[in-house]
Formats: structure tokens, sequence, C-alpha cells
């Protein structure tokens, strides 16, 4: 996750680098609605704005929490807490104008601690992590193509699963529906590529079997991410 905000980094430096040095030139300009609109020919319709193919990388931080209902579990797990790095990928397109629909992939990788039988437990080992999962459709809507302010929404399919001492996985998996809603803000740094941050809440819930019974999860996880978009 380092190495993806690092390249995330790069990048984002390297085009504004890219739009700075494009711009150096003074460009003549035209009132319009009383918005100055660069008079360059080699403007196309929808640079600067947000339309077409939609591609989205985010790199962030999240806080996760969960309430545990397994009455039958001999290690009398009730609650899961901690925080994680998040990534995600998003892609889809605009079929109307400030609208864009199209599936995610999100996931994070949480340092756990649990209460187990009333007790707050801290895995001594780092190998024990708490792995999440989003994957489903979203729409993102800008009210105004050529501003950055969007809000979003997202319904997904959730998969946790955790790793024990040896970082080997703890089957079976939980699964469950979940969704997210979101706002942020973007600023262009070329004519189709913007750098900006989103803030987002995702819940949802999960079972997995155990033995004699079910595991219940309902859980909550709030996030503040980096976005660079191609749009």
């Amino acid at each position: 996750m380092r190495r993806f905000l690092g390249f995330l980094a790069v990048v984002a430096l390297a085009a504004t680098f890219t739009a700075k040095h494009a711009r150096a030139e003074p460009i003549a300009t035209t009132s319009t609605d009383d918005k100055a609109v660069p008079c360059d020919e080699r403007l196309a319709p929808g640079d600067y704005e947000h339309d077409g193919f939609f591609l989205r990388a985010e790199a962030g931080v999240v806080f996760f929490r969960a309430l545990v209902d397994a009455p039958s579990s001999p290690a009398g797990r009730t609650r899961i807490a901690g925080f994680g790095e998040s990534g995600s990928i998003s892609a889809g397109g605009t079929p109307l104008r400030g609208l864009v629909v199209g599936g995610r992939v999100w996931t994070t990788r949480i340092s756990p601690s649990f209460v187990e039988h009333g007790v707050h437990v801290t895995p001594d080992d780092d190998s024990v992590k708490e792995t999440l999962a989003r994957i489903g459709p979203f729409a993102d809507w800008y009210p105004d193509p050529g501003r950055g302010f969007h809000v979003q929404l997202g319904l997904e399919l959730a998969i946790q699963v955790e790793s024990d001492v040896k970082g080997n996985l703890i089957k079976p998996g939980n699964y469950g529906p979940a969704a997210s809603v979101g706002l942020g803000y973007e600023w262009f740094v070329s004519k189709q590529f913007s750098l900006g941050f989103v803030a987002r809440m995702a819940f949802g819930s999960g079972t997995r079997a155990l033995s004699g019974s079910d595991e219940h999860t309902l859980w909550e996880a709030p996030e503040l991410a980096l976005a660079y978009t191609y749009h």
C-alpha cells in the first residue's frame, strides 16, 4: 500500500507540473456568463469538464468498527475495531451530464483489537489482520461538471476475512451486503486529469457459518482518501 501511495503521489506531481508548464504562455480568454473561458484552439469539447470515460484510483485511511453476535463461539467475541489503509479502483461512463455510473473494487487491511468475554484484547502478533473488500456498482454526481464537487453512492457485496498469527486466512469468510455514501472535491491538473479527496461512510452486515451456529456482524467504516481521476 505504501508503494501505491508513493506511486499515486508521483503521478499527481508529474501531472501538475505538466499542466503548469503547458499553461506557462498567456492564453487569451473571453467572458461567457461571467466566467473566463480559454480561447485556445487546442481545447476540445470535454476539456476541463467531467464527462465521458471515467477512471479513478484512491488511497486513504479507514477506521473499521463492528459488532459481533456469535452466542456459541468459544472466543466470546462481541466487538472488532481498528485502523487501516484503503485503496480502490473505479471505472465507468457518463450517460447523463454530470452523472457517472460504473463499478468499483475497494479493499482495506485492518490491524484489529477485539472485545472477547468482556475483555479488550490487542493481538501481540502483527500477522493478525482483518481484511475487508467491497465490490459493486456506484453512481457519482457532479452538479456542475466544470467544477470539482461531487457526491456518490455505492451498493456492494462485502467480504471479510481474518488472518491468524501465521498470516493464514481463517475460514470461512464473512459475506453480506454493504452500502456507501460519500462526497468530495477535485481540482483539474490537466485537461482530463484531476486530483482531490473523498470522505466516505460505508456500512454493512455479514454472516459466516461456525460450528453449531452462525456469526453475524454489523459494521461501519468511515474513510478519508486521496483521489486521482481521469474523466
